[in-house]
């Protein structure tokens, strides 16, 4: 079985990778096009890829007649506007012509993406994301307030600063948004009004460090239709750091590794339990004992050799 990949799962399941680090988009993937002819399948994902290099990919697969994208981790979730209309439209009429197979992350996105974009079922499994990092921490670390200060939220993908910085106004809290720059920029007066820290480009180590010392992560999340706060949760409980989640159809499935839940755009529960988190030591320690509990249960050993047994399926029932 010959693999190309250009994202770091082809490493497990022993795929090449073809492009170049550095290369444009455009190269890497007339690389990964032209590596197709020789091997049985491609392994990548849009998070790697792009839209747009994900379409251009599957159009030259398509012209020549090839069904050979295996996609992980596939959440596109709903597109807007023009460039969504169109995005749309193109996945619709070419994945079904080109994908072997595409994992998601929750049962709902395989019925809902299945519908949107004529892919067939059986070529969409459920592979949900592990609940903690067993190549860092053997089990996930147990809660102590000792060392931690500070409240953090962190993301690139369907975060709700404004319901955010609004709970934080007038409440002195020590919070520190880490963001892209395209939010900070969006963000920075709101959060200068509300004494919120605001910091974009912070190194994966600094950021990393932040998080696994931080007294509380909040993930405020806008209500969308795609998964979202995989790896914050993930991260968040291998270190043991304790997450207060807005409840969204995102993160269906994965609200156990949060200490609390919130509403999707109610500021004053979000600030209320923020509060209350901060003030029950008692109460905390109790629902850290029950995330640390649920997080055991699926390290990231266990995703990756569900997601070997899915490359390889994918791969035999097309030969």
């Amino acid at each position: 079985m010959r693999l190309v990949s250009d994202i770091a799962y082809g490493d497990l399941v022993g795929a090449e990778d073809p492009t170049t680090e550095g290369s444009s988009q455009l190269a890497n993937t007339w690389a990964l096009f032209r590596s197709a002819s020789s091997a049985q399948a491609i392994l990548t994902n849009e998070g790697k890829r792009k839209p747009t290099g994900l379409i251009v990919l599957a159009v030259l697969l398509w012209v020549t007649r090839q069904r050979k994208l295996v996609l992980t981790e596939f959440l596109p979730g709903t597109r807007t506007g023009l460039k969504g209309a169109v995005v749309t439209a193109a996945y619709r009429f070419l994945l079904p012509r080109t994908v072997l197979a595409a994992q998601v992350m929750t049962a709902w996105e395989r019925e809902d993406y299945a519908d949107r974009y004529r892919i067939p079922r059986d070529r969409l499994r459920v592979i949900p994301f592990y609940y903690f990092d067993d190549r860092s921490e053997t089990t996930p670390r147990p809660w102590s307030r000792e060392g931690r200060s500070g409240l953090m939220s962190t993301g690139k993908n369907s975060c709700d600063w404004t319901t955010l910085i609004a709970a934080a106004h007038g409440e002195g809290w020590p919070l520190t948004i880490v963001c892209p720059r395209s939010d900070s920029h969006a963000i920075a007066d709101t959060a200068a009004i509300a004494e919120v820290t605001v910091l974009s480009d912070v190194p994966r180590a600094d950021h990393d460090s932040m998080l696994a010392t931080s007294e509380i992560l909040i993930i405020a999340l806008e209500n969308r239709s795609m998964s979202a706060g995989h790896v914050r949760l993930m991260t968040a409980a291998t270190w043991g750091t304790p997450v207060i989640l807005t409840e969204v159809r995102g993160v269906a499935g994965y609200e156990q590794l949060a200490a609390a839940l919130v509403r999707p755009g109610d500021v004053e529960h979000l600030r209320s339990t923020v509060n209350r988190l901060m003030a029950d030591g008692e109460h905390l320690q109790e629902r850290m004992s029950s995330v640390t509990d649920f997080a055991r249960t699926r390290p990231y050993s266990t995703y990756v050799a569900e997601l070997r047994e899915f490359v390889a399926r994918a791969v035999e029932q097309a030969a």
